[in-house]
């Protein structure tokens, strides 16, 4: 079996984080995914990526929290809940030292979501059809 550097496993459990950020995942769980122990995990994580697992998983988490504040008008308690945090108290804390704002105050600072809304493309297409055809067999149904 070929030597694999120890950074190939902590990708493995970084892309982990990255993929299931909403799910209540550990340190353990990570460990395992890189198939390390927890202290040599946590050890190697921060040497590789310069922060700690905890601290990256917290920033993935807090980083989607804040794309569905601006894309979004759900509640901040449900963002809190839906990005794998538990408490709104620790997810506005860890929120305002991260962006410099509370929730509200950053969400209140892009425009309104409803803005954003995208109106689906087949929604388009049978408002975009002309209500009086011009089609010969149009014409030629009517003359009948």
């Amino acid at each position: 079996m070929a030597f694999v550097p120890p950074a190939r496993h902590l990708l493995r459990a970084k892309d982990l984080a990255d993929a299931r950020y909403a799910e209540p995942l550990d340190v353990d769980q990570l460990a395992r995914a890189a198939g390390l122990s927890k202290a040599h995990f946590s050890r190697e994580f921060r040497r590789t990526f310069g922060i700690s697992p905890h601290a990256y998983l917290l920033t993935r988490r807090l980083e989607r929290a804040a794309a569905l504040l601006r894309t979004t008008d759900r509640s901040v308690a449900d963002i809190c809940l839906s990005v794998g945090l538990v408490s709104v108290g620790s997810f506005t804390t860890s929120f305002t030292r991260m962006f410099g704002r509370s929730p509200t105050v950053y969400r209140a600072s892009f425009p309104p979501a409803a803005r954003l809304a995208r109106v689906p493309t087949c929604m388009m297409r049978v408002y975009a059809i002309p209500a009086h055809r011009t089609f010969r067999e149009d014409s030629a149904a009517a003359a009948d």
